[in-house]
């Protein structure tokens, strides 16, 4: 692999409404809602064609067992590959973040591929904790997760995929959550998942003196923060998936993109795991 030859094409999928305290952002303004994109990604590394998640269903699933939803537009990520000009049967790896409803529709329309994910999210997907079940897409609910009768490729702790392209586990959000780590010309590319909903969620809240304002939707808080410290320290550049600043450009890198400064005192708040 050659960094030099690595493309990165954000695919959205639709448009989530969400509310700011419960989901966004840690003591947000509750009942608030806002509109936010749900992204995958395409990989082209030159070598390998790799999917990071696969996004969203069809609107009147998604509206009917978990959020408002609205295409505006947006399809579905085989179809988006497709347009493109690229075989969904083409893709080499797909490697998921977590295996929550948002992130794994479609799946299967990528047949060749390895599918690869955590044992401990696997675990999970497939005997939920009840407050899970719409997470997941529980068979309790009526209806069949998109995961379901897939073989998986199980990663535990940090692992590389293909060359230039690996993984390191970040739970929190989910019990088995990883973020992604791809090289490239402009440095590492970070995809974090539902680590962060948002890159705000990566700058300080100084009215509480919290150096991250951190999003409110955790299974465990304290791994949570923790792998956003983590995050902090590994990137170059953060593409989140809920981000719609990430929707204006059509690929990354590109030229003069900035980078980010890694792990950054901010005065008047202080990192928890000093010694990451």
């Amino acid at each position: 692999m050659s960094v030099e030859n690595t493309r990165i094409y954000p695919i959205n999928t639709g448009w989530l409404e969400a509310d700011v305290g419960t989901y966004l952002f840690w003591k947000g303004k509750a009942g608030e809602k806002i509109w936010h994109p749900t992204l995958c990604f395409y990989i082209d590394t030159g070598d390998y064609k790799i999917m990071i998640d696969t996004g969203l269903p069809d609107e009147e699933r998604a509206t009917r067992y978990h959020h408002k939803c609205e295409k505006r537009g947006c399809v579905e990520s085989p179809t988006f590959l497709k347009n493109m000009g690229v075989d969904p049967g083409e893709i080499d790896v797909c490697i998921f973040t977590h295996l929550h409803w948002d992130h794994v529709h479609n799946m299967k329309a990528f047949s060749n591929a390895r599918y690869i994910c955590t044992r401990t999210e696997f675990t999970m997907a497939h005997n939920p904790l009840p407050l899970y079940y719409r997470s997941y897409e529980s068979p309790i609910l009526g209806i069949e997760a998109p995961f379901i009768g897939c073989h998986f490729e199980f990663v535990e702790g940090e692992q590389t995929i293909v060359p230039g392209v690996s993984v390191f586990p970040s739970p929190g959000h989910s019990v088995g959550h990883q973020c992604v780590v791809v090289e490239t010309i402009a440095g590492d590319a970070v995809f974090v998942g539902d680590a962060i909903f948002n890159l705000r969620n990566m700058e300080p809240n100084l009215e509480e003196k919290w150096r991250y304002w951190v999003p409110a939707r955790f299974v465990n808080s304290v791994d949570g923060w923790k792998s956003i410290e983590e995050i902090d320290k590994r990137s170059d550049y953060i593409l989140a998936t809920h981000d719609e600043t990430v929707l204006e450009h059509e690929v990354f890198p590109f030229e003069g993109m900035p980078i980010r400064q890694r792990r950054q005192t901010v005065a008047g708040t202080s990192f928890y795991f000093s010694g990451i």
